[in-house]
């Protein structure tokens, strides 16, 4: 029997199956179907960059993607600009920061986390109220330049989410680039 993991109804084929048999088939399945979720959402921030959509649309669907890639119930992609970093898209307790200035602690170099406690300050900067999660801070960046970072408010600490949207982020850091430096 040949298995196509996206099949939407593969319960229903396996179902045949015993428990523990079925359960370690959609075990393997799974981050399967999660990678290629991430591809597909890669994609798409690739090919609006590519045919010639603006950095702003750009940044709408890299945020999108990683909403839809990690399961993480708020966020903001901020980029760095000559007058510092930005908020160029956002969701769920960021909605509406669009355009206000971020603090540098959001654009870090690696991977970061940030407590709920070292929050304050730089919430009051944002105007959000301070997150209650610790947030999760994922550098964007191509080989050569620090596009920004996706700030993510991270509800159930580390996960495989995490890994994914490290992934997610540096393959569509080059899409981004490509739009801000499209001539307009």
């Amino acid at each position: 029997m040949t298995i196509d993991p996206f099949l939407r109804s593969l319960d229903d084929m396996l179902h045949d199956l015993p428990s523990q048999r079925r359960q370690e088939i959609m075990a393997a399945i799974v981050p399967l179907r999660r990678y290629a979720l991430l591809m597909e959402q890669a994609v798409l921030v690739s090919q609006a960059a590519f045919a010639g959509d603006g950095a702003e649309k750009v940044a709408h669907l890299l945020l999108s993607g990683a909403r839809r890639v990690g399961s993480y119930p708020a966020g903001a992609f901020v980029v760095v600009t000559p007058a510092g970093p930005v908020i160029a898209a956002a969701f769920g307790d960021f909605a509406g920061t669009e355009g206000r200035r971020a603090p540098i602690e959001f654009v870090p170099r690696h991977v970061t986390r940030l407590a709920p406690e070292q929050l304050h300050a730089m919430s009051a900067v944002v105007g959000i109220t301070p997150p209650a999660h610790e947030l999760y801070l994922v550098p964007v960046a191509s080989p050569t330049m620090q596009v920004g970072a996706l700030v993510l408010l991270d509800a159930d600490g580390e996960s495989a989410d995490d890994r994914l949207m490290e992934s997610y982020a540096s393959r569509a850091a080059m899409a981004y680039l490509h739009a801000v430096h499209q001539p307009r």
